[in-house]
């Protein structure tokens, strides 16, 4: 089962928009997901539609204090199914006190691994949106995952930065999780103009001996914000939309790279197959529902 970190230490590159989209594209298709806001702001949990972020009975941060004091917590208790029809166990300020206590504790770098161990089985992926951060609860969410889906907006400013990214995933890689992949980097916020293409072009040549691009280009478009305001997904806005044709894309790409082959055969939009396979996904949607210079070391003082 997929475990996907989507992260850049770089804020303001779609990352949380992207998480939400992702997932709800993949639940879209039938899948079982699991949103994971690793983000004291709790962006992603708003975006789902949970606007008082410290009002939830558990979040994320809840987990890690506790587990850090050796108090046995279900990690199951605190998902909530969101307004916006997905799985969500919510993050918020709670995360800044537990990495003010991971200094106490051993294995510190592997403490959300085993928060989420308990519910793998529960769902066909989870996503983890990871704070833009490349300190220990950036590492703690690279050494849970299965592999890290990039964001990066479509300019030479935003990519300056991806080697220190690069290098980060490489040192938990070696010394932490050896099986972390790199499923891909997904251009962002991109520009139709033709000389903003050309850009993207530059982009994708400068990076291309490095890592996967997804051929799949998020394009800017405000009706992905007003989506987030309302707290829902691209889908539950309005499935015509070429924000959500892109993401579906963008799904079935990120899940070939991480080895899923079971995805159902893509119908052509509009057509009777498509609208019955959608009908479907959102009946298993409801049924399935429950009542992660670079450092030289990976390792926190």
């Amino acid at each position: 089962m997929p475990i996907i970190t989507v992260a850049n230490h770089k804020g303001g590159v779609g990352k949380t928009t992207s998480t939400l989209n992702l997932g709800a594209a993949l639940q879209d298709m039938g899948k079982r997901v699991l949103l994971v806001d690793f983000d004291p702001q709790g962006s992603l949990t708003v975006a789902t539609g949970i606007l008082d972020v410290d009002a939830v009975p558990l979040s994320i941060g809840d987990l890690l204090v506790a587990h850090t004091r050796g108090v046995a917590l279900d990690t199951t208790d605190a998902i909530i199914h969101s307004p916006c029809g997905m799985d969500l166990i919510p993050g918020n300020g709670m995360l800044c006190a537990a990495e003010l206590m991971f200094g106490e504790v051993d294995n510190r770098e592997s403490v959300l691994g085993a928060i989420l161990a308990p519910v793998r089985d529960q769902y066909d992926y989870v996503l983890i949106d990871c704070l833009p951060s490349l300190g220990l609860m950036a590492i703690n969410a690279l050494q849970a995952a299965t592999g890290v889906v990039i964001p990066v907006q479509a300019d030479f400013l935003a990519v300056q930065g991806l080697v220190q990214m690069l290098q980060t995933i490489s040192a938990v890689r070696s010394q932490l999780n050896p099986g972390l992949e790199i499923y891909g980097i997904v251009l962002t916020m991109v520009d139709t103009r033709p000389h903003a293409q050309r850009i993207v072009a530059t982009v994708r040549r400068s990076l291309h001996d490095q890592v996967q691009i997804f051929q799949t280009e998020i394009v800017y478009d405000g009706t992905l914000k007003d989506a987030a305001e309302m707290g829902k997904s691209i889908f539950d806005l309005d499935t015509g939309k070429q924000p959500a044709a892109l993401y579906r894309r963008l799904a079935r790409e990120v899940a070939l790279a991480a080895g899923d082959s079971s995805l159902p055969v893509e119908p052509r939009q509009g057509g009777v197959l498509h609208n019955l396979l959608r009908s479907f996904g959102r009946l298993g949607r409801v049924a399935s529902v429950p009542d992660q210079n670079g450092p030289a070391s990976v390792r926190a003082a």
